[in-house]
């Protein structure tokens, strides 16, 4: 596992927000822009917070996707969208039209996958995603039948919560150049041991080679070399 452990959740989401900043550097100098999809949950909400007061990051070239959004309009207190408009899109110079939310009010969501999908770039640059205690990644939660999906976008009913949701599937998270693992707190220091020693059948797992950010807590119980 490519890890990389810090003492906070703070410093972990400071970490990420710094890598972001330089991949998107480095994205506009190779490529003239920076493609990079959101993930959802509270953890990143710290990373936005340490993104919008860094320097030198290039928003006019940056184009603004979502790894996964739950079946609300965008100003539910649960959009994804509308977590990463209120503690970062509002605050740095993203022209708007390259700001593409996932449209999880329509109906039905197989329409909004399939357009969302329609609208993506060839290859994205960096997949931000979260990782849940159940170890479900993005919306891919276990049991689900996006797990298997093909194509670029699902969407997933998870049984569990008695909804639908968006989301990417593991052939456009594994088709970035680069995926990264935001994950704090002790709550995922087991299901983070199990998927080391390749235990278990979490979700999580199938993120190919991706780049971990992590707490201490998180990281507490990973044989680390």
């Amino acid at each position: 596992m490519n890890l990389h452990v810090f003492p906070t959740p703070e410093a972990a989401a400071r970490a990420a927000a710094e890598a972001f900043a330089q991949a998107a550097r480095e994205a506009v100098t190779a490529r003239g822009a920076f493609h990079v999809a959101l993930s959802g949950g509270s953890t990143p909400k710290l990373m936005y917070r340490a993104l919008r007061d860094l320097p030198d990051v290039p928003w006019a070239q940056v184009h603004i996707y979502f790894s996964d959004e739950r079946s609300v309009g965008p100003d539910s207190p649960d959009s994804n969208y509308g977590a990463a408009r209120d503690e970062l899109l509002t605050h740095v110079p993203v022209p708007e039209a390259q700001i593409h939310r996932m449209e999880g009010e329509r109906r039905p969501l197989e329409e909004a996958a399939r357009d969302y999908a329609a609208l993506l770039p060839e290859q994205l640059d960096v997949v931000l995603l979260g990782m849940g205690d159940d170890g479900h990644t993005a919306s891919l939660f276990p049991g689900t039948e996006a797990l298997n999906a093909a194509g670029r976008v699902a969407a997933n009913w998870v049984p569990k919560l008695d909804t639908g949701r968006l989301t990417f599937t593991f052939p456009e998270i594994n088709a970035a150049r680069e995926r990264w693992l935001l994950v704090v707190g002790a709550g995922k220091a087991d299901v983070l041991r199990e998927v080391q020693a390749g235990e278990g059948e979490y979700p999580v797992a199938r993120v190919q080679d991706p780049v971990w950010f992590l707490d201490g807590a998180a990281a507490e119980k990973l044989k680390r070399v």
